[in-house]
């Protein structure tokens, strides 16, 4: 279906601790603000049909799909054993994101990671559903730009860059200030259902079958929008399978595990640590020396400092140096950190090319690149 994109409204708010109810009439002054931006647009939809069922399984309800595919927390396991999956994972935060993994073999699939950076907020994004074509993914999310509760959302595949993105509220009426769950469309392309319990209790929902016409948004006069988003039936077709199906075994998926993130950046702060990685870049690079000796010191010795790199010298002992900065600038800046955790004897020394040399030669090496560099962007 195409979409016209709709500009939402960004209403900035002071970075100040305020009170619950305060708090509270801040997210509401939000919500009506988006919800006001997107009334602003409707798209004429034809509803051929509705069914009220039940909250808890209404996805079962959904006759076009296959049975058995839903599992009993709710994600869509692909009967067709597409190589790419989709699916609802909860972040250390405790909220849902939709994740994207892609089979590697017959057997393990590739470590979850977000399908799109621009679908993450810091509520829950739920229920992906993709397009017959694979070019649209479908969800629901009740923290992106909306009007309140679970909005429904499109994005899009761009082949170019073999990315999802131009993340999208599909706007009113498939978004009210209700639920608004699991949009799909049928393969044989002749209809579009979603869910959404805005004429129901909480504990229900309304699916609501659409023909499919590719309907686009268009500026609506003000109020004219709620109406649009009443739904009602006006052009019956008893031909959509309402159909209960049964719910599918949980899938028993096998994932990699990802490599672990290194954090090679410098501090001094709670537990010291040695460079994962004692390889030292390429170029000029200069360090905090905090002592050489024979034997390996202790984490509690390094006082905070991290990452610390081990350079063994031709004398057989060892120099351990705290960081890899490129000017002398910002070694300074760390020299003083680590003097301060008590490092008292702690120097500035450096490296090109993971070679020792003199800081002195270091500055004059780094004083010379900085004026070819300045002298280049003058000419340009």
């Amino acid at each position: 279906m195409k979409r016209v994109l709709l500009v939402p409204v960004f209403v900035l708010l002071a970075v100040l601790p305020m009170p619950a109810q305060d708090s509270l009439a801040v997210v509401r002054a939000v919500e009506a603000a988006n919800r006001a931006a997107l009334e602003a647009y409707a798209a004429d939809v034809t509803v051929v049909a509705t069914k009220r069922v039940p909250r808890k399984d209404f996805q079962l309800w959904y006759g076009h799909l296959p049975d058995r595919t839903w599992s009993p927390d709710g994600n869509w396991n692909d009967p067709a054993e597409s190589r790419v999956r989709f699916f609802s994972r909860r972040n250390a935060a405790g909220d849902l994101d939709i994740m994207r993994s892609e089979a590697v073999d017959s057997v393990i699939w590739s470590a979850p990671v977000p399908f799109c950076a621009d679908a993450v907020s810091p509520g829950d994004e739920i229920f992906p559903m993709l397009s017959p074509d694979g070019k649209r993914l479908y969800f629901s999310s009740d923290g992106l730009f909306g009007m309140g509760g679970h909005d429904l959302y499109v994005a899009y595949w761009n082949p170019a860059t073999r990315t999802w993105g131009n993340v999208q509220n599909m706007g009113v009426p498939y978004s009210s200030p209700a639920d608004d769950l699991l949009f799909c469309d049928t393969e044989d392309g002749r209809f579009s259902v979603f869910a959404s319990n805005r004429d129901c209790g909480r504990d229900s929902v309304v699916i609501y079958v659409l023909r499919q016409e590719n309907p686009v948004s268009v500026p609506v006069e003000k109020g004219r929008a709620a109406a649009a988003a009443q739904l009602r039936v006006t052009a019956p077709d008893e031909s959509y399978p309402f159909v209960r199906r049964n719910p599918g075994k949980e899938p028993d998926l096998v994932f990699e595990v990802p490599e672990p993130e290194i954090d090679d950046s410098f501090r001094v702060e709670g537990t010291g640590a040695f460079a994962e990685n004692n390889q030292l870049p390429s170029g000029l690079v200069y360090q905090v020396q905090l002592f050489v000796g024979n034997t390996k010191p202790t984490i509690r010795q390094l006082k905070g400092v991290r990452p610390v790199y081990a350079h063994k010298q031709r004398s057989g002992k060892v120099l351990y140096a705290a960081g890899v900065f490129r000017t002398y600038a910002e070694a300074e800046t760390a020299l003083a950190a680590v003097r301060k955790a008590g490092h008292k004897g702690a120097i500035i020394i450096a490296f090109e090319d993971g070679k020792s040399l003199s800081v002195s030669q270091a500055r004059k090496k780094e004083s010379s690149v900085k004026v070819i560099t300045e002298e280049i962007r003058i000419v340009k």
